[in-house]
């Protein structure tokens, strides 16, 4: 699943390409990828203009001219992709809109991903987007902390629950982990102020890093332009069972942590 950097990379390349063109046609190919929300119209976008794009936790939202909001989580396999000529095979593509110069296609093998146009006053309160926690750039280290602390299950844990800290997934948080130096199982209530300040730190370096980048390409992710990303050839545990730590030559190991796999460096983290 696209985690915060993916997410945040398609959004910046939908944004550059297609802010400010008005929707000439859209179609919604596949009625399972839509959510319930205010407009039901099938051709609710077209002659408005879209105006800006952001990301919140792993979702997209667009905000066209008529007060009209199309929120999309890509989940699985969801791809969105401008002028796609990229192999996709065609009977994927579940929603395309084209704009005055531009189109963009969503392509979705497995049809996880969803899809809902609300009014904008009513984003806030989308079932999914009003249950996400705090964004990993929006605090300082202190309130990361403080929100954290008195947790009780493990770390790893609580970095994946989106209504804790929203973005992050298993490669980023295996990652901000080994960067910071800490177990994947140790529980935030028994690890002190200043390692979880730190890791804070971890994450958000880890972070910026792999946006740079332009995300991880592991499984399916290419951006908004159909590129693969590049951060995969700088990660230090995720993925690398087996394989020598690159700070001190240990064994990378892999668990299963709360059904999910996790990669660790036995010396390193503590």
């Amino acid at each position: 699943m696209p985690e915060l950097p993916e997410v945040e990379t398609i959004a910046r390349d939908l944004a550059f390409a297609l802010e400010g063109q008005k929707v000439r046609k859209m179609r919604l190919l596949d009625p399972v990828i839509r959510e319930k929300g205010d407009y039901q119209s099938p051709n609710i976008l077209e002659r408005k203009r879209l105006l800006g794009i952001e990301r919140r936790g792993k979702n997209l939202i667009f905000h066209f001219s008529g007060n009209i909001a199309m929120v999309c989580h890509l989940m699985m396999t969801g791809r969105m992709i401008l002028d796609s000529e990229h192999g996709l095979k065609k009977r994927y593509l579940r929603f395309f809109i084209e704009f005055e110069r531009s189109r963009l296609d969503y392509f979705d093998v497995r049809k996880f991903g969803r899809i809902s146009f609300l009014k904008e006053e009513n984003v806030k309160n989308h079932p999914r987007l009003k249950k996400l926690g705090r964004e990993p750039f929006s605090i300082n280290s202190e309130q990361f902390a403080r929100i954290v602390k008195k947790r009780s299950k493990a770390i790893k844990l609580i970095l994946l629950d989106q209504e804790i800290i929203c973005g992050l997934g298993n490669i980023y948080a295996d990652e901000s982990l080994f960067d910071a130096g800490i177990r994947p199982t140790l529980r935030p209530d028994r690890i002190s102020v200043s390692r979880l300040k730190h890791l804070h730190k971890s994450i958000k370096k880890i972070l910026k890093k792999a946006i740079r980048k332009r995300g991880s390409s592991v499984d399916d992710y290419i951006d908004g332009f159909g590129r693969a990303g590049r951060f995969q050839n700088m990660l230090s545990v995720y993925g690398r069972t087996g394989k020598a730590c690159k700070k001190c030559q240990t064994l990378i190991k892999r668990m299963v942590l709360g059904g999910r796999s996790t990669h660790f460096c036995p010396k390193c983290q503590k």
